[in-house]
């Protein structure tokens, strides 16, 4: 069909109009400049800068050097830093339709298998499905559903640590593992050398070396680099990725094949898997569902276990280093509790309790530069250009160290989350980056943060937490120090724990027995 004269006008000025938009936009992003940022070298920009084992103290000075964002870039690749709760709330919540994707890491997601877990999916309608299945279980509504199962396996940490207290990091690891795997899988885990979690930690020790910015070069070179054979000279990082492809994936799928055993011979116990499996036999759910259910699973367990040993080896290490904090902490749950364990039904009488988690959380983040975001177009913040493609990460470390907001923000001082601090916007709540940002933020945090109340209130009730001694009996010094990488751990340090009392004692054996 002829187009008519109007017509032609009408396609001719359209054209011009877009020809004129593209030449505005590109004339707006050559003119605007990158965020303030080390001074970068050419071709291989601030690759010598990153530092060695992710250590975050220097992206934390990093921070206090150039403010709100900063910027750097390895060889091409364009990482922007966010140091402040607004500029994160500016961009990971109010364009969150900008700023919701990830990067594609060639290590992790195509090497080492990673590309099934939606914390490194792709945002769209892959990640959205996941997101929508593992919320369903997970929400805060619903999690009340798992508190039978934490409470009972804070039992049994409690008498480990009476038992055997000297291996306080390594029940710390059971209680996690052990937790997530029956809510999880309904599986009960071995008191020792379980399989199920040596895997697993084999798994996430694997990611976590990977995960942290700039751990492996193949995410930064071309596709031609990517394709290279295991055999070749500097082809090191593929054969370290076959080994850690094959565990990930016994991680993922050992215990989906125990739940399906359990169910075809019925004898399978009510857990996250086998309820959702049973809404795809009644035709709830599609059966195409099947595949995202196991990636949910695992996920589940991937992203809980390490984050919950994290954060209770810190409240460990803060009761050494704060015995204030630890006394006052029990006369609130000797007022509270009187001579039983806490439930859950305490949590409103426990305000010390509650600001003891967010203090926790705060002091030293899980995760001190969480999973970093990806800029899907260009954008522009604060008159910086961030271009397409950008890995953008949220400083956490800073954000939760930043003086203005937490002042002394090296000391545990659980005290700053009973003030209102509505009128003054200090000490907000750590949730702000503890669990990541928008619409990633993690959807397993309600009962992150159940399993953290109930251990820690659980073990104030029955142990005193004191510094370790040495051969002399006389206390060793300890300090606040924390490790590098995805997920941060206090450095080793030593400490003692023993019963309060022997009525603490028999509050254990008597849970035991229940």
């Amino acid at each position: 069909m002829l187009l008519y004269q109007s017509d032609l006008r009408l396609l001719a000025i359209a054209v011009v109009l877009l020809v004129l938009g593209l030449y505005i936009r590109h004339r707006r992003r050559c003119t605007l400049p990158f965020p303030p940022g080390p001074k970068a070298l050419p071709i291989i920009g601030n690759l010598r800068d990153l530092p060695q084992d992710n250590d975050i103290q220097t992206y934390y000075r990093w921070a206090k050097q150039y403010g709100d964002i900063f910027y750097i870039e390895v060889l091409g690749r364009h990482m922007v830093f966010l140091n402040t709760a607004k500029s994160t709330q500016d961009l990971f919540e109010k364009r969150s339709s900008n700023y919701s994707d990830r990067n594609h890491l060639h290590m992790i997601n195509d090497l080492m298998g990673w590309d099934w877990s939606f914390g490194m999916m792709p945002f769209g309608e892959r990640w959205k499905q996941h997101r929508k299945l593992f919320d369903r279980q997970f929400r805060a509504s619903n999690v009340s559903t798992f508190w039978p199962i934490q409470e009972d396996r804070t039992r049994d940490l409690l008498v480990r640590l009476l038992h055997s207290p000297e291996n306080v990091i390594e029940h710390l690891r059971h209680v996690a593992a052990s937790t997530i795997m029956k809510i999880i899988y309904g599986i009960d885990v071995s008191p020792q050398d379980d399989h199920y979690i040596t895997v697993a930690e084999q798994a996430l020790a694997a990611m976590a070396k990977a995960a942290a910015p700039g751990a492996f070069l193949v995410d930064f070179l071309p596709i031609q680099v990517k394709m290279i054979p295991e055999w070749f000279p500097g082809a090191d990082f593929k054969r370290k990725a076959a080994k850690w492809k094959e565990t990930t994936y016994r991680m993922r799928d050992a215990p989906v094949e125990h739940v399906m055993r359990a169910m075809s011979q019925g004898k399978v116990s009510p857990c996250f898997m086998s309820e959702l499996l049973t809404s795809v036999q009644t035709k709830e759910l599609p059966e195409s569902d099947v595949e995202t259910i196991k990636n949910s699973a695992g996920l589940a367990y991937a992203a809980g276990a390490e984050s919950m040993v994290s954060s209770l080896s810190c409240f460990f290490l803060a009761m050494v280093l704060y015995p204030e904090v630890q006394r006052r902490a029990q006369e609130e749950l000797d007022r509270v509790c009187g001579e039983r364990f806490p439930t859950f039904a305490d949590r409103a009488s426990l305000p010390y309790i509650e600001a003891i988690c967010l203090e926790t959380l705060r002091w030293n983040p899980v995760a001190p530069l969480g999973l970093p975001h990806m800029a899907t177009q260009d954008d522009e913040y604060n008159g910086y250009l961030i271009p397409a493609g950008t890995t953008v990460v949220g400083n956490t470390w800073a954000i939760l160290h930043d003086p203005d907001t937490y002042p002394e923000p090296m000391k545990f001082s659980p005290e700053r989350f009973l003030q209102s601090n509505s009128d003054s916007g200090l000490n907000p709540d750590p949730a702000i980056g503890a669990f990541g940002y928008g619409r990633r933020i993690c959807p397993g945090r309600f009962m992150a943060n159940n399993s953290l109340f109930i251990i820690i209130a659980s073990v104030l009730v029955a142990f005193d937490i004191g510094p370790g001694v040495d051969g002399s009996g006389i206390p060793t010094p300890t300090t606040a120090v924390f490790t590098n990488g995805m997920i941060s751990h206090p450095a080793p340090f030593k400490f003692a724990i023993k019963p309060r009392s022997s009525e603490a004692i028999a509050l254990i054996t008597q849970a035991t027995d229940q």
